[in-house]
C-alpha cells in the first residue's frame, strides 16, 4: 500500500481523495488542533478542507440536524411520560368531575328529583343513563354510596317482566319489593312504585379513555 492510500475522503464529485498532508502544510484529520499549530493555522487548514468538499460538509451537517431534532423529541417525549418515552402521553380509564369510579363503571348521584321518565332524560343529558346494575356486589356499593335518600335506578316493568334501560333482561340478581313499575333503591333494598314519584336519580357510564 502506497503513501496516504486507506486515508482519503469524499469529495463532491464523488471520487476518493486524499486528505491534507504534510505537504499541505501538515494539517491533520482529527478536527482537535494537533500540537504546535497555532489557532489561526488550524482555522485557515479546515476552512481549505470545506473548500475542497462541499458535499461532505453538507451531509455532516445535515446528519448533526437529524441527531438534534431526534434528541429534542425525545426530549419533549419524556417530559410528558414521566420519563419513560416508550410509553404515550396519558390515556386512561377515568370518570368525569364529579363523578365517582367504581369497577370500571362511573356513577353520578344527582341533587335534583324528578319522575323516572324526566331522571333517564338528565342522565341520557350527560352522556349515561338511570344506573344499570350488572352485578350484585354493584348494589351493595349503591346502597353504602347514597346514604339515607331513595334513587331512582334504570330497571322498569315491561308487561310482566322488569327491564333495564338498556334493553337488556333483568336476571334477578337481587329481590325487587312491591309491583309498581319503575325501581328504585331504598335503605337496604331495590323497591318499584308509580314512575311518577319525584325521587334523586343515579346515572351510570362506562369509564372512558381521558
Amino acid at each position: 500500500m502506497g503513501q496516504g492510500e486507506g486515508s482519503g475522503f469524499c469529495s463532491n464529485d464523488g471520487k476518493v481523495e486524499e486528505l491534507l498532508g504534510p505537504g499541505d502544510g501538515g494539517a491533520s484529520t482529527n478536527p482537535e488542533m494537533p500540537e504546535g499549530m497555532d489557532k489561526r493555522t488550524h482555522k485557515r487548514l479546515l476552512d481549505k478542507w470545506y473548500a475542497v468538499h462541499p458535499a461532505c460538509a453538507l451531509v455532516l451537517a445535515a446528519l448533526l440536524a437529524l441527531i438534534l431534532t431526534l434528541v429534542a423529541a425525545v426530549a419533549v417525549l419524556s417530559g410528558r411520560c414521566g420519563g419513560n418515552p416508550t410509553v404515550p402521553a396519558a390515556l386512561v380509564l377515568a370518570c368525569p368531575e364529579d363523578w365517582v369510579a367504581y369497577g370500571k363503571v362511573c356513577y353520578h348521584l344527582s341533587r335534583e328529583e324528578g319522575s323516572w321518565e324526566w331522571s333517564q332524560e338528565q342522565c341520557s343529558s350527560l352522556g349515561a343513563s338511570l344506573a344499570v346494575l350488572r352485578m350484585r356486589w354493584e348494589m351493595g356499593f349503591l346502597l353504602r354510596l347514597k346514604g339515607n335518600a331513595d334513587y331512582w335506578l334504570g330497571l322498569r316493568r315491561q308487561g310482566e317482566r322488569l327491564e333495564w334501560v338498556n334493553g337488556s333482561s333483568f336476571n334477578h340478581t337481587f329481590p325487587v319489593h312491591g309491583q309498581g313499575a319503575c325501581v328504585y333503591l331504598n335503605d337496604d333494598a331495590a323497591a318499584s312504585s308509580s314512575c311518577s314519584q319525584q325521587r334523586p336519580y343515579i346515572c351510570s357510564k362506562p369509564q372512558a379513555l381521558m
